[in-house]
This record gives structure tokens, C-alpha cells and sequence, in this order.
């Protein structure tokens, strides 16, 4: 058999999990459904463990999606990080008004952040710090709803 270069000698339930992609308690539920091989216990510590072949076998399992038991299975991409939360590495005052923007939106009335920007330099030309955000939002947004509607 052909050694894959993922697998160790032996490997905890935890790492053949996360190396599978799945969480802790889908994977003892797939080991219950009998899709996924039992581990071994360890005699003297009763740890459970994979070697290497139930390694291959967990890994063929995933590429697959047929169980060890002939019984098919289907697995969801696993969750990318963060991936809809804005980058926010510009500096606070650009995503302050891309927040601002994003309310705005939600709202009902489709802006851009330049145009927020806009309003906000036309209502507070010394700036709008130290305001309540709530009418902040409430004056930008009738500001650009009175502009729009012109």
C-alpha cells in the first residue's frame, strides 16, 4: 500500500477529525453510523487511536463519500473564517464610514461610501466625532434621501 503523507504512525481521534475536516461530535457520529472505522484503544492507557491503515481508510472515506459499511455519505465544505466580515485594514475612519454606509443600505437607500463621505463633510465639516451615531445616521441618511430625490 502506498504511503500517504498526511498520515502519522498513529494519530488521536482529535487530529484524524481535524485532519478530516469535521468536528469532534460528527465524528463520533459517523464512527456510530459505522461509516467511519472504530479506533483502536490503547491497552494501557484505553486511549482510542488510528494507525496508519484506518488513517488511509478515514481519509478514503472523505474523498470518496462512501463509508466503510458501503453506505453513502455526503460532507459539507467546512466553514471559511470570517469570510463576509469586511477587511478592515485601511483605518478606522475609512470603515467607520463603510459601517455608516453599510447602515444606511440597510435602510433602504443604495449609497456608496464616497457619497457618505460626502455628506458627512457637508453636515459636520468639523467632523462628526463626539455625536451620537444614531443621529449621525439619521441626518446622513436624510441628507442623501433629500439629495437623491432631487
Amino acid at each position: 500500500m502506498k504511503k500517504n503523507p498526511f498520515t502519522k504512525a498513529v494519530c488521536s481521534v482529535s487530529e484524524m477529525a481535524a485532519q478530516l475536516e469535521l468536528s469532534r461530535a460528527r465524528f463520533y457520529q459517523l464512527i456510530e453510523a459505522g461509516i467511519l472505522p472504530q479506533p483502536i484503544y490503547d491497552i494501557r492507557t484505553k486511549r482510542p487511536y488510528y494507525d496508519q491503515e484506518l488513517q488511509e481508510q478515514c481519509l478514503q472515506v472523505r474523498a470518496t463519500g462512501i463509508g466503510v459499511n458501503g453506505q453513502y455519505v455526503l460532507f459539507y465544505s467546512p466553514r471559511k473564517q470570517n469570510s463576509n466580515s469586511p477587511k478592515r485594514s485601511v483605518g478606522k475612519k475609512v470603515s467607520k464610514h463603510q459601517e455608516l454606509a453599510d447602515t444606511i443600505t440597510a435602510m433602504g437607500l443604495e449609497v456608496s461610501v464616497e457619497q457618505v463621505e460626502s455628506a458627512l463633510n457637508e453636515l459636520y465639516p468639523q467632523g462628526s466625532d463626539g455625536e451620537d451615531q444614531g443621529v449621525v445616521v439619521r441626518e446622513v441618511f436624510r441628507f442623501l434621501k433629500k439629495r437623491s430625490s432631487n
